[in-house]
């Protein structure tokens, strides 16, 4: 992935000064893969839309690597290093915010959603204030000193301005009556007749479904309809045990449901290849909390239906413009994401042939085996990467130590484990989490005797931090003192104001 970057890195580099989204970013970022070290030195290419797409549309990379780039900044700077095991974390996240964005781009456009010049200014003067740009015109002498282009920096406004308008009008007409907030009380036991055809158009299979359902108020059985249906569309049947929530139900049916007698049955509910038939066998009334307050209800109730919509409208999208993922690194995490861990199996071997001393695939690979209850697998492919980190100690990483060891003790290796352990303690003298997280180790598995070294070093770290504490706070008071200062009285300001007058008469 990072190779994707340094071929690109002339069109992509102005994304590092956005700012969009980056506040979902709550922790950890990683340096991680070797080829990172070598960012830059390769010439930049054209992109090749080789990241990842929805269907026919490709996914902006510059989204992607404004997250991680933003995150990648925020760890630097505060001096962390950040493993793998985290590294995949925010990998993950950056590609889901920057497919997120590409959907929702999609959406609005479907949905004939236009901006305005006044939109997209709005979305430019956010920026230049979060950014701390007096103007415009002080923005582009930032952008050509960085060799961006303002055009492709406005283009990039007015897609962030269209997918913002997008989000703030999609649901934003569902309306609340008190009817409405009643019957979400109200929970209902149903059962379902459900039509298939997978060969058959919506249309055909709409019109087999309301067939099936006049039989049905006709008082045919499911079992006569079996037979009357055979080789036409397939007749399944079941009940719903247990009551289900008013909002349970697809708003396309809701209005049905509120209002159908006991054993009626409600008209077709089809998506996909199947429709539905309801019937209502029983309702009820759940009780109001004590501290019900309708107005307030109402307006929750509005924001939960609207997100539901706004999701729901998101699914549509990915539904009708499948994800697929180029990109070597993002392959094998994606595919691990998604259950399919053959296939990420495979793309973790891809990149140890693109990059063989990083020792990182191996440990993602012996999880994966260990998924799998192949520990002997997973063990081959921790020794491996430990292997691989004793001729390149640069590449070392805790969790893979402390993987090991904890299959090495369940192989009853207790010397070995111990070994992996302490190359594990070498690597968090820093960090507070790991050393309590290595100390538990010690002590459940009886390494007693070394436990003092790890009660020492915490002992360290939270003084260390007392410390630290102090001298924040005492660089605070100093601020502030500074400021008292600086203010100037009322009739010290009109004493200046006089002098000035003066001096200019």
């Amino acid at each position: 992935m990072f190779g994707f970057f340094r071929r690109n890195m002339a069109v992509i580099g102005w994304s590092i000064v956005l700012f969009f989204g980056v506040t979902m970013f709550s922790g950890s970022v990683f340096f991680g893969f070797d080829a990172l070290k070598n960012r830059g030195k390769e010439k930049p290419k054209q992109l090749s839309g080789q990241f990842i797409s929805l269907g026919n549309h490709d996914v902006d990379v510059r989204s992607f690597y404004s997250q991680y780039q933003a995150a990648m900044n925020q760890y630097t700077q505060a001096g962390n290093k950040v493993s793998p095991v985290l590294h995949e974390q925010i990998l993950m996240q950056s590609l889901g915010y920057s497919v997120n964005q590409e959907a929702y781009y999609i959406a609005a456009q479907e949905e004939g959603v236009e901006t305005t010049k006044e939109d997209i200014s709005a979305v430019e003067q956010e920026y230049l204030l979060q950014a701390d740009f007096k103007s415009r015109s002080e923005l582009k002498k930032y952008l050509k000193k960085q060799k961006v282009d303002y055009k492709l920096f406005r283009s990039q406004l007015e897609r962030e301005a269209l997918i913002r308008k997008f989000q703030a009008q999609y649901g934003s007409g569902i309306v609340i009556n008190s009817f409405f907030v009643e019957n979400t009380f109200k929970q209902f036991k149903v059962d379902y007749i459900i039509v298939n055809n997978d060969a058959l158009s919506s249309e055909q299979l709409t019109e087999q479904s309301a067939g099936v359902l006049n039989a049905l108020t006709g008082g045919a059985s499911v079992k006569e309809l079996e037979v009357t249906y055979q080789g036409i569309v397939s007749i399944n049947s079941f009940a719903q045990p247990d009551y289900q929530d008013f909002l349970a139900f697809d708003e396309a049916i809701r209005d049905q449901l509120a209002t159908t007698d006991l054993n009626m049955y409600l008209d077709p509910y089809c998506e996909a290849s199947s429709c539905f038939i309801i019937r209502v066998l029983d309702s009820k009334v759940k009780p109001k909390p004590d501290d019900y307050n309708e107005k307030n209800y109402a307006t929750s109730l509005k924001e939960t239906l609207q997100q539901q919509a706004f999701q729901k409208r998101i699914n549509d999208v990915f539904d009708a413009h499948p994800i697929a993922v180029y990109d070597s690194v993002l392959k094998a995490i994606y595919y691990k994401s998604q259950g399919r861990l053959l296939e990420s199996l495979n793309s973790y071997q891809e990149l140890l042939s693109l990059n063989p001393s990083d020792p990182a695939p191996h440990f993602f690979r012996a999880e994966i085996f260990l998924q799998q209850e192949d520990v002997d697998a997973a063990l081959d492919e921790l020794e491996k990467g430990v292997l691989k980190v004793q001729m390149v100690p640069d590449t070392a990483f805790a969790e893979l130590h402390i993987f090991y060891a904890d299959l090495l003790i369940e192989k009853k290796r207790r010397k070995d484990a111990f070994s992996q352990y302490e190359l594990a303690f070498n690597l968090v003298q820093q960090n507070m989490d790991y050393l309590k997280l290595l100390r538990e180790r010690y002590k459940q598995h009886s390494f007693n005797d070394q436990i003092r070294k790890f009660d020492d070093r915490i002992a360290v770290l939270e003084l260390e931090k007392q410390e630290q504490d102090k001298l924040s706070q005492k660089d605070l008071e100093a601020i502030l003192d500074s400021g008292d200062k600086d203010v100037v009285s009322p009739d010290v300001s009109k004493s200046v104001d006089s002098t000035v007058t003066d001096i200019d008469n």
